[in-house]
């Protein structure tokens, strides 16, 4: 089922297809979240308690929905999942904003496509009936938001981005492992080995090590030699400024995504197949 709906889901988009109604869907998302974060936050439960109560509920719809449909109605439970799916998981959005001028620069393209494809397609995976999905898309917009109004730094730092770190690190652990195995191996995880003094709570370490191990990953030979610098400790450093890479690293981001994304997918479908058959 997920193989289905993740073909099903890049042809859509390839063709166009999604961009209407996808905004509508996400637009039906904020106003959803709205309900719960209209009103001012003053205290680190409150933040909490927004996103208790606001996954709570689509977690019992969900769960209804799989209760009431999956035994007697089972073709209308799929269309639901699958409904939920192409809806919540964009394939190939990462692709497209990785050739626009600013993600050469910055390289937004790589959480899209950590936090909208990996992230949502691992928790419809791993959880029952599209609720890890449902949830860790409301989760994301909730953050969103509460980043958007420019919160204490405090609270923002305790709360929000403890919670983002928690929804995100089993699936961001998941593609470190992936962009190990799609590019340089042994470097990848030496890194990793090494960054776990530095190790925190945090959803923004979580960004930068990603970044970091993505370079890594590209291996040392793609680097443009900077003059200025010792050849040496330039690569070794792997540094995010752009001018110092060779203008085709965003193609090279891109094949190592690719073949990340291809592996986990090829786990999943061995993973469905082998419960197919049991």
């Amino acid at each position: 089922m997920p193989i289905i709906a993740l073909i099903l889901t890049g042809i859509l988009e390839r063709n166009n297809l999604l961009t209407t109604v996808r905004s509508a869907f996400n637009n039906q998302i904020l106003r959803y979240i709205s309900f719960f974060t209209t009103r001012t936050v003053e205290t680190q439960r409150q933040i909490r308690y927004i996103y208790l109560f606001a996954c709570l509920p689509i977690v019992l719809i969900l769960i209804g929905i799989k209760i009431v449909f999956a035994p007697h109605f089972y073709f209308i439970y799929v269309l639901i999942k699958l409904a939920l799916f192409i809806l919540g998981v964009q394939v190939l959005t990462w692709k497209e904003e990785s050739k626009t001028e600013s993600a050469i620069k910055n390289y937004s393209f790589i959480e899209t496509y950590a936090v909208y494809f990996f992230g949502a397609f691992f928790w419809y995976v791993v959880l029952p009936a599209g609720i890890g999905l449902m949830c860790y898309l409301i989760i994301t917009a909730i953050s969103n938001e509460f980043k958007h109004r420019n919160l204490d730094s405090v609270i923002y730092n305790v709360v929000v981005d403890k919670i983002l770190f928690y929804a995100n690190v089993i699936p961001y652990s998941v593609l470190f492992l992936f962009v190990a195995i799609a590019g340089n191996f042994e470097d990848v995880t030496h890194y990793l080995v090494e960054q776990r003094k530095n190790f925190v709570k945090s959803f923004f370490f979580l960004e930068n090590t990603l970044r970091e191990i993505i370079f890594i990953a590209i291996g040392k030979e793609k680097f443009k030699l900077n003059l200025d610098t010792n050849y040496n400790e330039a690569t070794e450093a792997y540094e995010l400024d752009a001018e110092k890479f060779n203008p085709q690293i965003n193609a090279y981001i891109v094949a190592i995504l690719y073949r990340a994304g291809l592996f986990f997918i090829a786990v999943v479908g061995i993973v469905s197949v082998a419960n197919l058959l049991r």
